[in-house]
């Protein structure tokens, strides 16, 4: 949460935009990644703060690295663009990382796998504090989880999206009569049991004619036809769930009971008059708030709709069947082909996450911007969140010895995911119970330099937080000088 307002951004993968990276711009060059000499392995996309150097964050920005030559993983930063944590996931894609509550206590949750045509094919993660996997959720029926959603419910369940093929009728939006779609799908599943318990989905409830998503002969050769796309659940005030899908332009609310469709929301059979401002084209990220809002991120890209995306606040009056806009949230000409997510803060200031476009901004709850920061490589973070979190790594702190510019040597010290480092020793001597203090420094990001005067046989790091208490030690430091 921003001390005024904060922002971050995510994202989910659309046909529009089969090629992950075709619409990111973004500076490259030497300084467009971050490298650590404690950390070799850890290879992160540099992030700059443009705008709000007085309004950092207060906890932490949660996102994702999916870019060009670089593997993916959950990300955590903190307000300054310092690194937190990272978790490397070689060969699969990493989605939808956040924070949420399992048996009773927070915890990380993500999507893994591999992404085809513009959605997912791999599992759901549960994590604890100490970044150990708890649970990992799986799809059923033959399906396997997309990386579009996964909410954890207050009655044990989860929420996830998949993606089925389907035979279907084309001829209604111009394409054959025997033809391929992809069904948009919802599952809830028991994390206690593993048991499916409800599901969900679009062809039974929403005709292809609802599309925006154009068929062309091309269409056939590139797989079966998006015609939904669902991309967010949401359990909305009555229990029943708000779902958006990026191809019809709409919100649904679905019994959940029934699975019928109770109402539309945009599209081309919306049930709501729709105010000044209020449609949305190719949107993502549509969340239910106890004042009755609903917010939704609006592409408007992918093709292009609109000169810019904007997240917005939509005012839904379910008696009246009006919905008028309450604030919309823009920076400058931002435009994005995908993703995106819209967070309001406790605070009621607004946290947006441009998706495709390598950036995330803060705003009041007006709308003026007071923090924005991007990535330097064409990053996408599916989406982004700024939350509160303790984290207390199961692995040690890491050290390596190097040779210093002048006389001595530099100890860099690190501990991947720990949020509670206020400051560092070096201790060295013949063996691990001969130990005296070589030097100390506060903590000065994710990695910390210590000058010491020489190197001894032995030499750890030990990590002390605020209040003096030691929270861990490095193994022995190897020396590269």
């Amino acid at each position: 949460m921003l001390k005024s307002a904060a922002v971050i951004g995510a994202a989910s993968l659309t046909t529009a935009a089969c090629n992950p990276f075709a619409t990111e711009k973004a500076a490259t060059g030497p300084a467009s990644v971050r490298r650590f000499h404690s950390r070799p392995d850890l290879v992160v996309p540099t992030i700059k703060v443009l705008q709000g150097t007085e309004e950092t964050p207060t906890g932490y920005i949660f996102g994702n690295v999916h870019a060009p030559k670089l593997t993916s993983g959950p990300l955590i930063v903190d307000g300054r663009g310092e690194l937190v944590w990272f978790q490397p996931v070689p060969g699969k894609y990493v989605a939808d990382l956040n924070v949420q509550t399992y048996e009773g206590r927070p915890v990380l949750t993500w999507w893994q796998g591999d992404i085809i045509s513009g959605h997912g094919q791999g599992t759901c993660v549960i994590a604890d504090f100490s970044y150990r996997q708890l649970a990992a959720v799986q799809a059923h029926n033959g399906l396997m989880a997309d990386l579009h959603d996964f909410q954890l419910t207050a009655g044990g369940t989860a929420l996830i999206t998949a993606y089925a093929t389907a035979d279907a009728d084309l001829s209604g939006i111009g394409g054959p009569r025997k033809g391929r779609v992809l069904n948009g799908v919802i599952q809830e599943i028991d994390l206690a049991s593993g048991e499916l318990v409800f599901e969900w989905r679009s062809l039974d409830h929403v005709a292809i004619t609802e599309t925006h998503s154009k068929w062309t002969k091309s269409s056939t050769a590139q797989g079966p036809f998006d015609y939904f796309h669902i991309n967010s659940i949401d359990v909305d005030a009555d229990g029943n769930l708000l779902i958006s899908a990026r191809n019809t332009w709409a919100l649904y609310k679905i019994d959940r009971q029934s699975g019928a469709v109770i109402w539309r929301l945009g599209g081309r059979k919306s049930d709501f008059a729709m105010g000044k401002g209020t449609n949305f084209e190719w949107q993502h990220d549509a969340r239910h708030h106890p004042d009755g809002v609903i917010t939704v991120f609006d592409d408007a890209a992918a093709p292009q709709e609109e000169p810019r995306s904007r997240g917005l606040k939509l005012t839904v009056d379910e008696q009246s069947m009006v919905v008028s806009l309450a604030d919309q949230y823009t920076n400058g000409s931002v435009l994005t082909s995908s993703q995106g997510n819209v967070q309001v803060l406790p605070d009621s200031n607004v946290f947006v996450g441009w998706g495709a476009e390598p950036r995330y901004t803060g705003f009041t709850s007006a709308g003026r911007i007071i923090y924005d920061a991007r990535f330097l490589i064409a990053n996408q973070s599916y989406r982004t969140f700024n939350l509160p979190w303790t984290g207390l790594p199961s692995e040690a702190p890491t050290a390596v010895v190097e040779q210093g510019s002048h006389s001595g040597v530099i100890v860099y010290a690190s501990w991947n995911g720990a949020t509670e480092v206020a400051s560092w020793q070096v201790l060295g001597g013949s063996d691990a119970q001969h130990l005296a203090l070589l030097g100390a420094a506060a903590r000065s990001g994710f990695e910390t330099a210590i000058g010491i005067a020489d190197v001894k046989p032995y030499i750890v790091a030990r990590a002390f937080d605020s209040a003096g208490a030691i929270l861990g030690s490095s193994g022995p430091a190897p020396t590269t000088t």
